[in-house]
């Protein structure tokens, strides 16, 4: 555990050094506040977007009672998948702010989930027509919208 421990004191001071002296090779210093700043930003978006695609579950979630079984079970499932991608996406944005192959992983996996829940909405809302399938289709959006944001905290 101890040797973990000097190796990654060890990577993250090497990490330093090359971007300080990476970033002095011309004479000037790097301006890593701008970078957290960027990332920073970039995180309180997408949060932003994962709170509109969460009232858009909502929106979808009271267009159910209308459909015929089948459709409602497929949109029931669609809405359950975009609900936990969303969930997934909210826990990578929480990590996001750190560096590290845990937080990339978690953005990834997020990226996955709201890919297949992009996928079962779509299916979903081919299945129905009126408020229903224009409620799915929002939700779909809102799911695009926050896979952007969460791809933009990981530049």
């Amino acid at each position: 555990m101890r040797t973990s421990k000097i190796s990654m004191v060890s990577a993250a001071v090497g990490t330093a050094l090359v971007l300080a002296l990476s970033g002095c090779a011309d004479g000037s210093t790097p301006d890593l506040s701008n970078l957290g700043a960027s990332i920073s930003a970039a995180v309180d978006k997408a949060k932003a977007s994962a709170d509109a695609a969460g009232a858009a579950i909502d929106d979808a979630r009271a267009q159910l009672e209308t459909l015929t079984p089948e459709a409602k079970a497929a949109a029931e499932d669609a809405i359950a998948s975009s609900s936990t991608a969303i969930d997934d996406a909210k826990a990578a944005l929480d990590q996001a702010g750190a560096s590290g192959s845990s937080a990339n992983a978690a953005v990834s996996d997020a990226e996955a989930a709201l890919t297949e829940a992009r996928t079962k909405l779509d299916t979903a809302a081919s299945s129905v027509d009126g408020a229903a399938k224009s409620t799915l289709e929002a939700l779909s959006a809102k799911v695009d919208e926050l896979k952007a944001q969460l791809q933009s905290t990981q530049g």
